[in-house]
């Protein structure tokens, strides 16, 4: 491997483009930066940087190089503050999730296990991206994959399966006494909603319920469920969530499955995640057998 040094001051001249800005951000002399740019071209035997009138420019070596040192420097430092930090109690636990998942399934049941272990306090952060256990502050992730096992989930991490995904069709009564939902085929008078991160759902539905030439009329798009729900509450069009999210709804009526002989089961699920060996802490182990209770009548 090359010198550290000598990596970070390519890293950093070949972001700034320019040994001056390097030299300010590591705190040397701009003829040290150089100088360790050199040094580190001799190594590799191969130029990294030109040096012209106008200043720094990379060359296709360079540009190839750069990211992934950045990548490689920016894992270090979040590393680096991930064990220096202040250690938490062992009693605390900092969760994320998915939005959806903990608006309308999880914090409903968090008083549930206060309730029943009232020593561990629990944060929770509501994420619409994969934990990066590495860098960001966290326990345990509770997270959707389309995944057939744990094991297909990345290496260091612990994955428990927890409960898949059955979505189905729901609108609101006042929009189907409007434009009656008796069969699929009606589906082209609606308008319908759109889940902007499974842009295939629909396409999915019509397959599952024999269509294949429907044109329902285009609808907005939301990012979360949580938008879709409310959006189809208030009779904005038809809309395709999973079944766990809308039992409140439909069991008080402002919400209805009109088609309940076409439900998706997605190949996903829901997987309790954590980095490997941190699953045997009390807390984790505590929350861990929780929720697998909570989760198990979804499992059958």
């Amino acid at each position: 491997m090359p010198s550290l040094n000598a990596l970070r001051a390519f890293e950093a001249a070949g972001r700034h483009l320019s040994f001056t800005r390097a030299a300010t951000e590591l705190h040397v002399t701009q003829g040290a930066v150089s100088r360790l740019v050199k040094q580190l071209e001799e190594d590799l035997g191969t130029k990294l940087l030109e040096r012209g009138p106008r200043g720094l420019a990379l060359t296709a070596a360079g540009a190839a190089y750069l990211p992934s040192l950045s990548d490689a420097f920016q894992r270090l430092t979040a590393a680096t503050r991930l064990v220096a930090r202040p250690a938490r109690p062992a009693n605390h636990l900092a969760i994320t999730m998915l939005p959806t998942f903990a608006m309308r399934w999880f914090m409903p049941r968090l008083a549930g296990f206060h309730r029943r272990h009232p020593a561990i306090t629990v944060d929770v952060t509501a994420v619409d991206r994969p934990v990066d256990f590495s860098a960001e502050p966290v326990d345990v992730g509770i997270q959707y994959g389309p995944h057939a096992a744990a094991a297909d989930w990345p290496a260091g991490l612990t994955a428990e399966f927890l409960m898949g995904e059955t979505v189905i069709l729901v609108a609101s009564p006042a929009l189907l006494k409007a434009k009656p939902l008796k069969r699929a085929a009606d589906i082209g008078r609606h308008v319908l909603l759109t889940h902007s991160t499974r842009p295939r759902a629909w396409a999915e539905w019509f397959a599952a319920a024999g269509l294949t030439a429907a044109k329902p009329a285009a609808g907005p798009a939301f990012e979360h469920f949580f938008m879709s729900i409310e959006a189809a509450v208030n009779g904005l069009g038809l809309a395709l969530v999973p079944e766990m999210y809308v039992r409140a709804e439909l069991a008080d009526g402002r919400l209805a499955e009109p088609l309940p002989d076409i439900r998706l089961q997605r190949p996903g699920g829901y997987y309790l995640l954590c980095l490997a060996g941190r699953e045997r802490e009390p807390a984790i182990r505590t929350f861990r057998d929780w929720l697998l209770a909570e989760t198990a009548p979804l499992r059958k």
